[in-house]
């Protein structure tokens, strides 16, 4: 077997169709977090307005429910038969229940099929998307082995590109002046675009870390998880866990809380979220390329020291009730969602070997993402209307990131590194 390095021009491709199917992927998938007060509106019926948002936000987290499953299968896939293979797959797939969502009548038309469907719609999606994130930067980062953390910068920022065109096609079609049924053309073209992912997706080659690996018999991808990573495992998924925490305030509850806290409309909830997601998009890579120059454990431990008083700051700025404290507080949420996101893949690739990478640390990670990545906005939203206090999001971040690095700094001693600098070594007997 050829052990030859890709070429500069096929290394430019792998990472380009890494960085372009998770793009793709994720545009489907956050369509709902963008849409959530309109899909509230067209499919719960509720008098009132809260809990139409809640039962909005119920809907959005089913996406969570499904996301282990999808990795479980797709990662199963991916160590078994190619990355290559379970990638494809996925951003097919995913076109299929976000057509469906683009053309459901509403709840006044088929009364409560139109919940039940939206829910069956958004597992789907969780489903494909469980297979999806962490696979492509391990593809990537198995075919690229120099500067794993920018790499791993660029493949998380990547699934930006598409949000900010779902929130601007969020605040176009969110006018006083487009019609009602405006919100339904982002999804349509979301079907459209997993038809070009799959063509993405078909012309790159297998990683031949894999294809090394693979030559050797093995057991089941989980069992030889469990059995031989199971501290790894557990990082994985606390990994998730304070991931879905920071991400999904940043990218779904915040422009809620500008719309309901704080008193904007829905337009220019979305408009001030646009500013986080950009500094999260911008600051990923350089978070990622830092994080090559002080491993990823030390950049992640620096994410969640900051993340106890940033928070305290950006709400602060929130509810000053002006634009420019606004855009303030979403630039530097935005920052520090991105200081954690950015090394995240080339952190969760030092904890497995190839054999069981794919299916470790997807399966690991979107169980943490199902627990609190759909679960965080319903949750910062109940506990507004309880406490009545709108530092509340500030305080729940704070806390988790202490939780964090407690587990961090009682997992990680324990983890028999796979992977490290650039390069492959064996797991210690």
């Amino acid at each position: 077997m050829s052990t030859q390095k890709p070429d500069k021009n096929l290394k430019g491709k792998i990472l380009s169709s890494s960085m372009i199917g998770n793009a793709l992927e994720f545009y489907d998938f956050t369509l709902c977090g963008v849409f959530v007060s309109v899909l509230a509106r067209e499919f719960f019926f509720s008098t009132d307005p809260t809990t139409s948002i809640l039962w909005g936000f119920f809907a959005f987290s089913a996406a969570f429910w499904t996301r282990p499953l999808g990795a479980f299968v797709f990662g199963y896939i991916g160590d078994k038969h190619g990355r290559k293979v379970a990638l494809s797959l996925s951003v097919t797939l995913m076109g299929v229940p976000t057509l469906i969502i683009s053309l459901l009548p509403s709840y006044q038309h088929i009364g409560i099929l139109a919940p039940i469907i939206l829910i069956t719609c958004r597992m789907l999606q969780g489903l494909c998307t469980g297979g999806e994130y962490n696979g492509a930067a391990i593809f990537a980062l198995e075919h690229l082995k120099t500067k794993p953390g920018l790499i791993s910068g660029l493949i998380s920022c990547s699934c930006v590109v598409c949000a900010l065109t779902v929130m601007f096609m969020g605040f176009i079609t969110t006018q006083d002046w487009m019609p009602s049924w405006a919100w339904r053309l982002p999804f349509a073209f979301g079907a459209l675009i997993s038809v070009v992912g799959f063509f993405i997706r078909r012309h790159t080659v297998e990683s031949l870390e894999f294809l090394q690996a693979n030559s050797k018999p093995k057991a089941a991808p989980l069992t030889t998880v469990w059995c031989e990573d199971r501290s790894s495992f557990f990082m994985s998924i606390t990994t998730g866990l304070f991931n879905g925490v920071l991400s999904y305030t940043l990218f779904s509850f915040l422009s809620v809380y500008i719309t309901k806290y704080v008193g904007f409309s829905l337009s220019q909830g979305i408009f001030f979220n646009l500013f986080g997601l950009i500094a999260f998009m911008t600051m990923c890579p350089i978070f990622g390329a830092f994080s090559d120059q002080i491993t990823p454990l030390n950049s992640l431990k620096l994410a969640g020291r900051m993340c106890i008083f940033i928070p305290v700051i950006s709400f602060f700025l929130f509810q000053m009730n002006s634009g420019f404290p606004i855009i303030m507080g979403q630039l530097l949420l935005g920052t520090l969602v991105a200081s954690f996101v950015g090394p995240n893949h080339y952190f969760l690739q030092t904890l497995f070997p190839t054999s069981n990478r794919y299916t470790g640390a997807s399966v690991g990670f979107t169980i943490g993402m199902a627990i609190t990545g759909g679960s965080t906005p319903l949750i910062l939203t109940f506990l507004l209307n309880k406490l009545n206090h709108l530092m509340v999001p500030a305080v729940y971040l704070s806390v988790w990131a202490v939780i964090w690095l407690i587990v961090l700094n009682f997992l990680h001693p324990r983890i028999k590194l796979s992977y490290k600098n650039g390069s492959t070594f064996e797991q210690a007997e």
